[in-house]
């Protein structure tokens, strides 16, 4: 797999050896790090990162946006030989950031109900190569947690507080959950329920992100913002 970006910025991943776009066709077999279309448009070929073919991927259900994917990974302080439990796959965006970061002796159990959801995250998790690390469950993760002496629950579900006691049960001490919730009155049941089940360290977060304009004549942020996406909490067992 290769990613082309052409000189207005575009970016098309590649499987296989020859694509084609509007700008002509590349042959990827004489490509090096520029290629040219038959048409004379220039290329570069990079070899894809993980956020490349997040950005890319078919998606389903919730998505969660880069700006939370980091506070996940930085506010749970996740790491290499981590075992997460994780659920409402969707299209597998989390998952796939989680295992690419508990890699190469972690282990990502990921729980989805939705047949259809989980077939989209099954094709997202192999075009990533990220197979080896991830476990996809078709099963509604209320109904209890195998997995034991967890560090990390992540739960992206309409109503996650049935499944706190679960997760307390499989997080080791010191292991973290973190919930995504869009709505206020899911955040405020979340904060309480995790009070009821003895959860320490609790912090609810919503994240805003603001890119800025350099030009000639002046700096300043762009008109448009990415707002509000969700709240996300976390908290830890002690």
């Amino acid at each position: 797999m290769k990613l082309l970006v052409d000189k207005k910025g575009r970016k098309h991943l590649v499987e296989g050896e020859k694509f084609q776009t509007d700008l002509g066709i590349v042959d990827l077999n004489s490509a090096a790090d520029v290629a040219k279309s038959h048409l004379g448009h220039e290329f570069y070929v990079l070899n894809p990162k993980l956020i490349d073919i997040y950005e890319k991927m078919p998606r389903s259900g919730s998505f969660i946006l880069k700006k939370d994917l980091g506070a996940i990974l930085a506010y749970t302080g996740v790491g290499s030989g981590d075992v997460v439990v994780d659920a409402g796959t969707g299209s597998g965006a989390l998952a796939l950031f989680l295992a690419n970061i508990v890699k190469p002796n972690g282990r990502v159990y990921t729980y989805e109900i939705n047949e259809k959801f989980a077939e989209i995250a099954r094709k997202n998790i192999e075009k990533a190569g990220l197979q080896e690390y991830i476990e996809l469950k078709i099963k509604d993760i209320a109904e209890g947690i195998k997995e034991k002496n967890v560090d990390l629950v992540t739960l992206d579900l309409e109503e996650p507080w049935k499944v706190f006691a679960h997760a307390k049960n499989a997080l080791k001490r010191g292991g973290f959950i973190a919930i995504y919730t869009p709505y206020i009155e899911h955040a405020k049941r979340t904060v309480e329920v995790l009070r009821e089940e003895s959860f320490k360290s609790i912090k609810t977060l919503e994240l805003l992100e603001r890119e800025l304009e350099f030009r000639e004549k002046g700096t300043r942020p762009r008109t448009r913002m990415l707002g509000h996406t969700a709240y996300i909490t976390f908290a830890r067992k002690y």
